[in-house]
């Protein structure tokens, strides 16, 4: 055998030797130049999977734990090579496209317009009208029913009374106390007052209220993205307390009778001290004495519950992880939600893994941390509610905008490696803004600029409709076509919105 065919004959094996070698690699110790000594200073500076190795940079490795650059240079290499990431043909993407999988919704038509349902191996991105997070002040009153009494008292003293008799627990970032054995009037989908069971009363301290007065002696206190009930010249809409400006009219109802109360000054106060809020299940507000309708979130709650899911039903049998920055999550819907699916009640809430995050540092923080709990826990599904909440807050104005930028894009890429090396679906919410500049159409746009309009791999947009209807719409999906859909908000859960 001449010289040249050796010399070919041991090209043609270089891949075939690089894949066993590759395939060889299962832990941080199985890569070049990485003994138990240096594992142990990669697992400490948090980089403790083969993952985390594969998407670092040489130089950041190298400098994090003190090895050669070559070195660092060597294992990332290796660990790209046991991932399987390198350049691939089409043919390839197109068979490994195959293996993306797909979360229900709960309605068809929506699940239609997302192209089967929510994906994995991308983020997907849902924006509204407002965000959450409700609480008002101690002396707020609220009518209720003991039996055939009514009763008039404030939230505060309503609190403590079941607190004597029912106890005390810690919840969220608060404590809760049951009241279950008292009824309150409540607006329904259809904008009737029905009479229903709260499940409890909570409470959790806040630095900041936004106080709205308006016409007849009304005073509304609560915290800052509380969604208020308003008339804006069209039809009722939920607004957050922020947004109340003077001249705006507070819907209120008494004895059947809509009336409108004019907004005359909103102000932001200090308060450090507890807000409280009635936990209404199903229709998530209650009628003060004042008659005003008060709110008390649905999507991300029910594909947490629908990841759970065997294949065949929509789901992936697997976990969810939910990351609330503004104290959306509700337990009580995630019950509701398992009960009508016929799921174990307990087993379901059990499976999702539920975190407050404080600030837009701990909420990378923790998205880091996810590249352990994953393969640990069996997570299919990612939940950031919202995900520019914290960024938004932290750095106010145009001086600080370029600093914001640069690290929401950080969290995004965070994000985006954890949905393509995991192939997980990650779901993030979003708040929006009104634009001034915009007399025709829309007025409203995603907070987040740029980076938030190419990071999502499906971006849609949610907007209310009649009653318990929403419409969304994709705005943004390079493999599917824009369009609408309408489905349902229920006592269940996402439905498909009937006729």
């Amino acid at each position: 055998m001449s010289k040249s065919t050796k010399s070919t004959d041991k090209e043609a094996d270089e891949p075939d030797v690089q894949k066993r070698e590759a395939q060889k690699i299962k832990t941080l110790t199985d890569l070049p130049g990485i003994g138990p000594a240096t594992a142990q200073k990669l697992i400490e500076a948090g980089y403790s999977t083969l993952e985390s190795i594969a998407v670092a940079s040489p130089q950041e490795l190298s400098a994090t734990i003190g090895i050669p650059l070559a070195t660092a240079q060597k294992a990332i290499k290796a660990a790209r090579e046991a991932l399987n990431i390198r350049f691939k043909t089409a043919l390839e993407l197109k068979l490994e496209r195959l293996t993306v999988g797909k979360i229900t919704t709960g309605s068809k038509a929506l699940d239609e317009l997302l192209g089967g349902g929510v994906e994995t191996r991308t983020i997907t991105e849902f924006f509204g009208e407002y965000g959450t997070g409700k609480c008002f002040v101690g002396p707020t009153l609220v009518k209720y029913y003991r039996g055939a009494e009514l009763v008039v008292n404030d939230i505060e003293s309503l609190y403590h009374e079941k607190k004597k008799t029912e106890g005390e627990s810690r919840f969220d970032g608060g404590y809760i106390v049951r009241a279950s054995d008292i009824i309150v009037e409540s607006v329904d989908a259809n904008g009737r007052i029905v009479k229903v069971s709260p499940s409890f009363i909570y409470k959790e301290k806040v630095p900041l209220i936004v106080e709205v007065k308006g016409e007849g002696d009304v005073k509304l206190e609560v915290t800052p993205r509380h969604p208020v009930l308003v008339y804006d010249g069209a039809s009722s809409i939920w607004k957050p307390a922020i947004e109340i400006k003077p001249g705006d009219n507070l819907v209120s109802i008494m004895n059947n009778e809509v009336k409108l109360q004019r907004v005359y000054r909103v102000e932001i106060k200090e308060h450090n001290d507890y807000v409280y809020d009635l936990v209404v299940p199903r229709h998530h507000n209650f009628l003060s004495p004042e008659g005003l309708v008060l709110h008390n979130t649905q999507l991300c709650h029910q594909l947490s519950v629908n990841v759970q899911l065997p294949p065949d039903k929509g789901g992936l049998n697997g976990k969810a992880v939910y990351i609330d920055s503004e104290g959306t999550f509700r337990w009580e819907r995630i019950e509701s939600m398992a009960r009508a699916l016929g799921l174990d009640v307990e087993k379901t809430m059990e499976n999702i893994l539920y975190i407050r995050a404080v600030n837009s540092d701990h909420q990378m923080a923790i998205v880091e941390e996810l590249a352990e709990i994953i393969p640990e826990q069996n997570i299919k599904l990612v939940v950031v509610d919202s995900v520019t909440g914290h960024f938004r807050a932290e750095y106010p104005g145009r001086e600080n905008l370029a600093l914001r930028q640069q690290k929401l894009n950080r969290h995004l890429h965070q994000l985006m490696r954890l949905a393509e090396i995991y192939n997980i679906a990650v779901v993030i919410t979003n708040q929006v803004m009104a634009r001034p500049d915009v007399f025709y159409g829309d007025p409203t746009q995603a907070v987040g600029g740029h980076v938030l309009y190419h990071a999502p791999g499906v971006r849609v947009q949610l907007r209310k409709s009649k009653g318990n209807k929403r419409i969304a719409r994709v705005v943004d999906a390079p493999h599917l076509p824009e369009g609408e859909a309408v489905f349902a908000i229920t006592e269940i859960g996402i439905r498909d919105a009937a006729d």
